[in-house]
């Protein structure tokens, strides 16, 4: 039996925290028109949510530079080679992944009036972090 690298783990890891924060924002998503209609339960919801999620992607940021330097890949090389444009495109992914869901939530105490631009914001924070893992695989099959 071969055990997993201390590279594999962090790899691991990586797609465990994308696994929570992808598949909580369509879960949400998803039962959100239903929940919603439930008085304050949909805020007690996301509130745990939110408890879970973050973590999560502090863990994406936080492996997602370990697995860059166990690439091989530093800051200078991004815009030199094909695969650094790549990583580059990648992280404005989940920059704008977390800025819009922080938007989103910031705006969730704002009133019925704000809820087109939370659900905007929320699908655009699932939109992005959806292609942010396209292209983390296909970085990894570079």
């Amino acid at each position: 039996m071969k055990l997993p690298s201390g590279a594999e783990l962090v790899l691991w890891l990586h797609v465990m925290a994308a696994s929570v924060w992808i598949g909580g924002q369509i879960l949400l998503g998803a039962i959100a028109p239903i929940v919603a209609r439930q008085g304050d339960v949909m805020k007690l919801v996301a509130r745990r949510f939110a408890a879970v999620a973050w973590p999560a992607f502090a863990i994406l940021v936080i492996t997602g530079l370990v697995n860059m330097h166990n690439a091989g890949l530093d800051w200078s090389a991004l815009p030199r080679t094909a695969v650094g444009r790549t990583l580059e495109v990648k992280l404005g992914l989940v920059l704008l992944s977390g800025a819009a869901a922080a938007f989103h939530t910031r705006l969730a105490g704002a009133g019925p009036g704000t809820a087109a631009l939370r659900g905007l914001l929320g699908g655009l924070s699932l939109l992005a972090a959806v292609l942010a893992a396209l292209f983390g695989v296909v970085i990894a099959q570079s």
